[in-house]
């Protein structure tokens, strides 16, 4: 008999997931620490962004990525007088994107660290690029402008690229581990009688 087909996650209540998801929302606060003790840009944002999307119903994903998003571009504010700035928030839903087209359904630590690089990659290319068609600074509008650009870029992307990898490790790892040991229910691929009956719950 061939073995069953991984389904996606089921969508009833998960505790264990939630909570975890939770942290990262607090983990958001790691973007306002003071530069001295951290990369710029290294925070869970993304992570939490990919892991929220692949073990969640997409408008609990949405709802606790927003409160993390609030969380810290208030912390931006108050900290560095920096404004909001909505372009990068929908660059965010690349990371979304990808937890819920690519780790849906897998629990390997290749996918998920793939989905985590390319996340980061995209968000980097894109984001600079809007920087670079604004002119935040003047780079002019050339090729080399634009390689200009990237490249004064490439000391904040390795912010982005550790706290992704990082992050994303912490919570797709634990969530697993957690799942296996604890939460059999939580499980990536589980399918029973009772997801069935609890179809549209969390």
């Amino acid at each position: 008999m061939d073995a069953p087909t991984p389904q996606a996650p089921s969508t009833y209540f998960k505790p264990m997931t939630l909570a975890l998801a939770g942290l990262a929302v607090l983990a958001a606060a790691t973007a306002v620490l003071p530069l001295s003790i951290r990369p710029w840009n290294f925070a869970a944002l993304g992570a939490l962004a990919l892991f929220a999307s692949a073990r969640l119903r997409l408008p609990v994903a949405f709802a606790l990525f927003v409160a993390a998003l609030a969380l810290k571009e208030l912390g931006v504010y108050l900290q560095y007088g920096f404004p909001p700035h909505p372009p990068t928030w929908i660059c965010y839903a690349v990371y979304a994107a990808v937890g819920y087209a690519f780790l849906r359904k897998t629990e390997s630590p290749f996918w998920i660290a793939g989905g985590a690089f390319s996340a980061s990659v995209l968000f980097f290319l894109v984001t600079n690029f809007g920087a670079w068609l604004q002119q935040a600074l003047p780079y002019g509008y050339s090729l080399e402008g634009l390689i200009n650009c990237y490249t004064a870029a490439l000391p904040f992307y390795r912010g982005t690229f550790f706290g992704d990898m990082i992050f994303s490790a912490a919570l797709f790892g634990a969530h697993a581990a957690l799942s296996h040991a604890y939460f059999p229910a939580e499980r990536v691929g589980v399918v029973t009688e009772t997801v069935r009956e609890t179809e549209g719950e969390w």
